[in-house]
């Protein structure tokens, strides 16, 4: 992908603030799991998990803005392209 890549908070602030609860429960549902665990993933308070289904489907939800590079460094690294 080109361009510049996001992590989840600044992915999640792209959106206008009255529509950051929607993306959010929209991840939420998505990964099956609850509004308020995709809001400690992107704050930092929580790590994003490290299944690789649960990795993927945040790389689709973002379009690959967000990608596994930006979710999990301490994991696959600096991302190729930085």
């Amino acid at each position: 992908m080109q361009g510049r890549h996001l992590d989840l908070q600044e992915y999640l602030n792209l959106f206008p603030r009255n529509q950051r609860v929607a993306v959010r429960t929209e991840f939420a549902k998505s990964h099956g799991v609850s509004e308020i665990t995709v809001r400690s993933w992107a704050n930092g308070s929580r790590r994003h998990p490290f299944k690789k289904e649960a990795i993927e489907m945040t790389e689709r939800l973002t379009n690959g803005k967000v990608s596994r590079y930006d979710l999990r460094q301490d994991i696959f690294g600096e991302h190729p392209e930085r």
